[in-house]
């Protein structure tokens, strides 16, 4: 009886493990804002008249009353995923 007892939980504390890693590796929800902001420095990037990155960044923080923190941490968390993309689009022909 004391066996079954420990088989039982020691299958419980491995699903339970199992469980916290998978919560654990998925990422935390973002604002749909900042996919909107990142869309936005984009299209600024895209005109001919386009001020420098930072200004642009800077101006859709206040435009869009962003988190400054919160997005500039999004940009850099995701920098080498999803800024290199917007980058190439932005500099790119057509869009």
């Amino acid at each position: 009886m004391r066996a079954g007892r420990r088989t039982a939980t020691a299958e419980q504390t491995a699903a339970e493990s199992a469980i916290r890693r998978r919560t654990a590796a998925q990422p935390a929800a973002v604002d749909p804002a900042y996919h909107r902001a990142i869309l936005k420095i984009a299209l600024e990037l895209k005109k001919p008249s386009a001020l420098g990155y930072d200004a642009i960044v800077e101006r859709t923080i206040r435009s869009m009353k962003l988190d400054p923190e919160g997005f500039r941490r999004y940009l850099g968390e995701n920098g080498a995923k999803n800024m290199s993309l917007l980058l190439a689009t932005a500099r790119g022909p057509g869009l």
